[in-house]
């Protein structure tokens, strides 16, 4: 293959195991909320063990791409995030439960942001948009995990023997095709001008605003996506009267949305500029969340979904995009941070979800997200105007 074409596609499927394993625990999340027989603020405090690990996870991520490159982090954290779901599967407990959800929260941590910074160098090599694209890749592979994770679950099999079929091939197939993932990001931060023996960067006063702006706003991004990941199904099956075994095939009305959008994104961004993306995505993604929240029938749910997933599917990408592009900070130290703001979101997200669930409902708190993504294109709006240099 290629070198160009193979650089590509090991990026694209780096992404789509990060999308594949991190979608085939939305089809699980009824069975676990069931089996720990949790109200949905309870479950929303266990799933604040994930944020955790997340945000514990990311101090380490930049120091090891440096030393070790975005292959080896990569390839080491799908791995440990297969075994994680494996364990989630059949550790129903809730005191050892929490460790590896944890676990999983830092493996996915650490699969985003090497991912990403590959991402970043290889759109730079190319010199032209394809940010979109390359996350089409973790859009497929969340329609891939969440699908065949609820085939599975509604063929009969266990929850344990479903864990360990998904993630056993879809990390397979990681080791095979990601192989041509970069070993060395230097020379990409040494063309940014990125000062090795200057200060670091890693402290917060010295990150330039537009770094600091652009994590905030990810808490949202990531935190609504994280809140679409570990509530949907509940929603389905909780507010819908859908059948648990079944209730996994919701969230993928979702995610093929989104996966059409970012694999429509490069040619969109392309067309009408990275602003515009961003704004337009943001309106659209509060569209959805009242369409699901306000029809009281299945029907609504899944357009407002689709809807969102549309909107959805472009904004991070660009982000990210913008982020690593800024000069003066090494591309793992900006990806790093601006997941570490956004991160905090699939920490507090959940958790936030289920408790104004308690107090009102589902219906209220997908909207309360929907106004929250309006923040997003507002900000977003003034923010990528502004030259990366």
């Amino acid at each position: 293959m290629e070198l160009g074409k193979s650089k590509i596609v090991a990026n694209v499927l780096s992404l789509g195991v990060l999308g594949g394993i991190e979608a085939s625990w939305a089809p699980m999340v009824p069975f676990v909320k069931a089996h720990l027989q949790y109200d949905d603020a309870q479950f929303g405090n266990m799933l604040l063990a994930m944020g955790v690990g997340s945000v514990c996870a990311l101090p380490t991520v930049g120091p090891l791409i440096s030393k070790f490159g975005p292959r080896l982090v990569a390839l080491a954290a799908g791995s440990c995030l297969a075994l994680s779901l494996i364990a989630i599967s059949f550790v129903l407990n809730p005191f050892l439960l929490p460790f590896f959800l944890a676990l999983f929260g830092a493996s996915l941590i650490a699969l985003d942001v090497s991912a990403n910074v590959n991402a970043v160098v290889i759109e730079k090599e190319f010199n032209r948009p394809i940010m979109s694209g390359l996350h089409g890749g973790y859009s497929f592979g969340t329609i891939v995990g969440s699908l065949f994770m609820a085939l599975l679950l509604s063929l009969g099999f266990n929850l344990t023997l479903s864990a360990v079929i998904d993630s056993l091939l879809i990390v397979g197939a990681m080791f095979i095709f990601c192989r041509s993932l970069e070993k060395d990001v230097s020379s990409f931060n040494d063309d940014k001008g990125e000062d090795e023996k200057g200060p670091s960067k890693k402290y917060l006063l010295i990150l330039p605003p537009a770094i600091l702006i652009l994590g905030s706003i990810c808490f949202i991004a990531y935190g609504t996506e994280g809140a679409v990941l570990s509530w949907a199904t509940v929603f389905a099956t909780q507010n819908r009267g859908i059948d648990p075994t079944v209730a996994g095939y919701f969230y993928i009305f979702y995610a093929v949305a989104m996966t059409i959008s970012r694999f429509s994104g490069n040619k969109i961004v392309k067309t009408i500029g990275s602003r515009k993306t961003v704004v337009i995505g943001g309106v659209m993604v509060c569209l959805g969340f009242f369409i699901a929240a306000m029809v009281q029938h299945q029907v609504g749910m899944m357009i407002g979904f689709f809807v969102v997933g549309l909107g959805a599917g472009n904004v991070i990408p660009q982000l990210i995009s913008f982020a690593g592009n800024i000069k003066g900070v090494k591309v793992q130290t900006a990806i790093s941070f601006i997941n570490a703001l956004g991160y905090s979101g699939i920490l507090l997200g959940p958790v936030i979800i289920g408790h104004v669930s308690k107090f009102t409902s589902l219906e209220v708190s997908f909207e309360m997200l929907g106004v929250g993504f309006l923040i997003v294109a507002a900000v977003s709006f003034f923010l990528l105007k502004v030259k990366k240099d």
